[in-house]
């Protein structure tokens, strides 16, 4: 089912997942690599929480999880999922990207909507955020780690969006 958010914003079509608690999906398809890999050293040492990043193949951001939009940002280059189990998952566009001020970027979901995984929550432009001189890894992280028991990133090779990126335990 395809939704139409405002005149000119098509919403693509949701994947179709099997999601579990304790499964945190890629929310992109690419490339999957550790955090160290990502040219940030706030996301590379983990200091957002333990998790992943994505090379991206595509341009939409599906839901990791099911659960709450409890993070958006004004610049539109990063949103958050807090999961039904307590799990608050961050998917964030690429590195420096805050500079584009929302150019590239679109939300088909608003702060306080309940969502499921593989809804497609957002789009982006990563062929204009590396044609802006900037990194285009879509880093996925668990940012209250510190209140779960484990959270063990699966990585790296390349992932479908949808598949298990991220397992945790609670």
């Amino acid at each position: 089912m395809q939704r139409v958010l405002g005149p000119r914003v098509e919403v693509p079509a949701d994947l179709e997942v099997d999601a579990a608690p304790g499964q945190v999906l890629a929310p992109v398809g690419g490339k999957a690599v550790p955090l160290s890999e990502v040219p940030d050293p706030v996301f590379a040492t983990g200091g957002l929480g333990a998790g992943m990043a994505i090379e991206p193949d595509g341009g939409t951001v599906f839901s990791p999880v099911d659960g709450v939009v409890t993070v958006t940002a004004g610049t539109r280059h990063a949103i958050g999922v807090t999961d039904e189990k307590g799990a608050d998952v961050l998917v964030h566009i690429g590195v420096d990207t805050v500079s584009l001020r929302g150019s590239g970027f679109a939300y088909f979901v608003r702060k306080g909507d309940r969502v499921r995984a593989g809804q497609a929550l957002m789009s982006f432009d990563p062929e204009l955020i590396r044609a802006s001189g900037l990194d285009s890894h879509v880093v996925v992280v668990v940012t209250n780690t510190e209140d779960l028991a484990a959270v063990t990133p699966v990585v790296p090779g390349m992932i479908d969006a949808g598949d298990l990126a991220i397992a945790i335990e609670y």
